[in-house]
């Protein structure tokens, strides 16, 4: 009994080390391990339509998502989102790519109304979020290129996007403080770091220049030493419906 039982032991221990290679990996439809001859690719989807239908992401044909719903950075989802707050990120491979978001058939991977379509070209060894918005006339996107090097200790570091499509420029505050003025939409800013502060104060976002906010969102979580995020402004000034109001929102990078 005793040998069956270090043997059991030995399978369970190497279970978990093998296990334990594999965290934070996404591998969805055909996609690989990360090598450096691959890309990293996070979908910041942010169209909003109001019946807010759910969606599949394709890449090249094959899809590579759950069915989402708008305000939805996948895979992992974010603060203010939908989903959780990993910061992990599809593998597919570099040069160009097909990206699509569409309306499945019940219960398959059949598109029934595709709602967008792109093409990318991504290099290898890098990472990037593709993120999309919708106006009232067409469905656009922004490619980002992502950053993983890490801010010292006691800071942390942010980049912010603008995906508001009917403020034509927008400012970021953290408390009364201006972090980030005059990003232009689908504008990103540059990284920036934060010193942690001592006490958890309140993100906004207003029109560039105003005094108002159109939207706010407050957590410890998006202050948290030496993390990197993506911050962005989306939704539409003046809805107050919840899926097309403002919101601002957080992804973590690393």
């Amino acid at each position: 009994m005793k040998s069956i039982i270090q043997i059991l032991s030995v399978i369970l221990l190497t279970a978990i080390l093998f296990s334990s290679c594999d965290k934070n990996e996404i591998n969805y439809g055909e996609f690989e391990k990360l090598s450096s001859d691959q890309v990293m690719l996070k979908v910041n989807y942010n169209i909003a339509y109001t019946a807010n239908p759910g969606v599949q992401i394709k890449i090249n044909g094959e899809r590579v998502s759950t069915v989402i719903q708008t305000r939805y950075p996948y895979p992992g989802g974010g603060y203010g989102t939908l989903g959780d707050s990993r910061p992990d990120y599809l593998v597919t491979k570099p040069g160009t790519s097909e990206v699509s978001i569409s309306i499945p058939k019940k219960g398959t991977n059949v598109d029934s109304v595709v709602l967008y379509k792109t093409a990318i070209t991504t290099e290898a060894g890098k990472a990037y979020t593709l993120h999309l918005t919708d106006t009232a006339a067409n469905t656009t996107s922004l490619l980002a290129l992502d950053n993983f090097a890490l801010p010292d200790s006691g800071f942390v570091r942010y980049k912010f996007i603008n995906l508001m499509p009917n403020v034509p420029s927008v400012d970021l505050y953290y408390g009364t403080t201006l972090m980030q003025s005059n990003i232009g939409y689908l504008k990103e800013s540059s990284y920036f770091d934060m010193a942690i502060p001592t006490t958890v104060s309140g993100w906004s976002v207003r029109a560039a220049g105003g005094t108002t906010a159109l939207a706010t969102y407050s957590s410890a979580s998006t202050i948290l030493n030496r993390r990197i995020y993506t911050v962005f402004a989306t939704g539409y000034s003046g809805r107050t419906d919840a899926v097309r109001k403002p919101y601002v929102a957080f992804f973590l990078t690393r």
